[in-house]
């Protein structure tokens, strides 16, 4: 199996390109989808229940990889570097400046489901501006690396804004071959903006360091009571009592730390797992009631307010009204 799989594809470092051309296991090989809408960007998705684990070599060049992970779990190591495990509603984003190997394990507990993205450092720079030396020093100064084989490892657990751009990529709804491609290329450099941005904030660069620095931590806090529990009445008095703020000092610090209050914060929360529902096919009622929105007409209210249309309409590719 080792063989077979060699470059087939790591769902943290590797090129998945070549996956569907390998002697794959058949019940993971039913599974995979594979998108490439520009030289350089491959998209590899997977979802479905196979019915054993599968453990298989892997190498490549530089690179930057990102794994969302929704269901299962992942155990992956790097040859003379470190081994890491991704839990179901966790992401990785892996930054790679030479040729490297490792090795996957891919259990399904009982489904998997992953989004994974794999840019070759043209590619990157081609859509974003970055260079990999420029990730890789991003990563490092925020994260540390494994500097004698030039890499470096995020991991956390998935957002809500995450959370929606998996489920948009997964669910791409454009036929046009061009409109597919500009789609899925601009959600993929959005969705490494996400991340890069979460590791800035919970890791702290310059710029977030200067700007709460004595309620940085008990902000993140705040931040990550809201994703977790965004169906949850939320005041900004029972939050700031939450995390040991007085109501002042918690909005200014939302202000400065996310650029928004605790409300718009809940409130953005909230309809990207909205999107994230209504992209997976739940329906308007269900999706209302699980974000914590107390009636639909109060959600559709809010997410019109918010997006130009109806979700019901949004929910069956429907663009937005003029």
């Amino acid at each position: 199996m080792a063989d077979t799989a060699r470059s087939a594809m790591d769902t943290s470092r590797h090129n998945p390109t070549q996956v569907a051309q390998q002697a794959l296991p058949e019940g993971w090989a039913r599974i995979i989808q594979m998108e490439q809408p520009r030289p350089g960007v491959n998209i590899c998705f997977m979802n479905g229940r196979p019915d054993s684990a599968w453990t298989f070599k892997v190498e490549g060049g530089a690179s930057l990889s990102m794994s969302i992970l929704l269901r299962g779990c992942i155990e992956a190591g790097f040859d003379n570097g470190e081994t890491f495990r991704l839990d179901a509603g966790c992401v990785s984003l892996t930054a790679t400046g030479e040729q490297v190997s490792g090795w996957d394990t891919l259990t399904p507990e009982p489904e998997f489901r992953l989004v994974n993205i794999h840019l070759t450092p043209d590619a990157l720079e081609g859509m974003t501006g970055l260079s990999m030396d420029d990730v890789l020093k991003y990563m490092k100064s925020i994260l540390g690396g494994m500097p004698h084989i030039n890499a470096s490892v995020a991991q956390m657990p998935i957002f809500s804004g995450l959370q929606r751009l998996a489920a948009e990529i997964s669910q791409c709804r454009y036929l046009d071959d061009k409109a597919r491609n500009v789609f899925l290329c601009a959600k993929v450099s959005e969705a490494i903006a996400a991340v890069l941005d979460k590791c800035s904030r919970e890791h702290g660069n310059a710029s977030t360091l200067r700007a709460v620095p004595s309620d940085r931590l008990r902000l993140l806090q705040a931040r990550a009571m809201l994703e977790d529990r965004h169906q949850e009445t939320w005041s900004v008095q029972s939050l700031a009592d939450a995390v040991g703020l007085n109501e002042k000092r918690l909005q200014a610090g939302f202000n400065a730390l996310y650029g928004a209050t605790v409300h718009e914060s809940l409130t953005r929360i909230r309809l990207d797992v909205a999107l994230a529902m209504l992209s997976s096919g739940a329906s308007v009622t269900e999706t209302a009631q699980a974000v914590g929105f107390a009636n639909v007409s109060h959600f559709s209210k809010v997410f019109r307010n918010q997006f130009g249309i109806a979700p019901k309409k949004w929910a069956h590719g429907h663009l937005p009204e003029e």
